[in-house]
């Protein structure tokens, strides 16, 4: 998902139209609110938020992939359900093609990206596969997805949000 194009995905939630926006940077024009990662500040800490298990807690049909980014070894995707946790969003990360020690992160910021939570999973032993919890979106949270493999951090591409309207 290199090149990724303006996505919009609409569907009716209590009487409005819900949108998800891609990251400033898969359009053809920067977001003037996206903040580039070289003016970031940091993490400000590593709060999984809600903690909701996704296997246990997300029903399976609400599931939707929105970006996903491929790391020196394995892969990393970024999942959304809609209105699963007190009527409120859930995102995630769910890493593949990984070893024991590599690491999924479910980032998620309230300012832009400026600073941002990052909620870790780790693959286990003889694991390939790890699941960072479900973190809420009350509303203008944005979020992305990484995967820590053979040393190196990776991606997806900016920061993803819902908007209602």
């Amino acid at each position: 998902m290199r090149d990724l194009r303006v996505l919009a995905v609409a569907a009716m939630v209590a009487g409005g139209v819900l949108t998800v926006v891609p990251p400033a940077g898969a359009a053809a024009r920067q977001d003037a609110r996206q903040v580039s990662r070289a003016e970031a500040a940091g993490p400000i800490n590593y709060s999984c938020g809600a903690r909701l298990r996704v296997t246990r807690q997300v029903p399976r049909s609400t599931w939707e992939r929105m970006a996903g980014a491929r790391g020196r070894r394995g892969a990393v995707h970024l999942y959304a359900a809609g209105g699963v946790y007190r009527g409120r969003d859930v995102w995630w990360a769910y890493g593949t093609g990984l070893r024991a020690g590599d690491r999924v992160s479910i980032d998620w910021t309230d300012d832009g990206g400026r600073t941002y939570h990052a909620c870790h999973a780790v693959v286990g032993r003889g694991g390939r596969s790890a699941t960072s919890f479900a973190v809420d979106d009350p509303g203008g949270r944005k979020f992305r997805a990484c995967v820590k493999a053979a040393g190196r951090w990776s991606c997806t591409r900016g920061w993803w949000h819902t908007r209602a309207s």
